[in-house]
């Protein structure tokens, strides 16, 4: 089989599986807190969760709403301000 071929018992596919329910709450508040660690700013973050892409934080704006996220958000930069990133030669 060359490389580029994939076969349909292959053991090393990737494969996502769902994990039960935990902390949702817990889960949002880490996720604004990483991001926010990472340096997006707010649109940006609230930006992550309305696409769709990004499962988990997509799932949560849609079962809490954008005032949650946006409340989240606004709890985070309280704890964690507008972080900086200087580099140096």
């Amino acid at each position: 089989m060359p490389k580029d071929e994939i076969e349909d018992d292959d053991p090393m596919e990737l494969v996502g599986v769902a994990l039960p329910d935990g902390d949702q709450e817990e889960l949002a508040r880490l996720i604004v807190e990483e991001f926010i660690r990472m340096g997006l700013s707010d649109q940006e973050l609230l930006h992550l969760f309305h696409d769709p892409f990004y499962a988990g934080p997509h799932a949560i704006l849609r079962s809490r709403g954008e005032e949650y996220v946006r409340e989240l958000i606004a709890r985070g930069r309280q704890c964690w301000g507008y972080p900086r990133f200087v580099t140096k030669e």
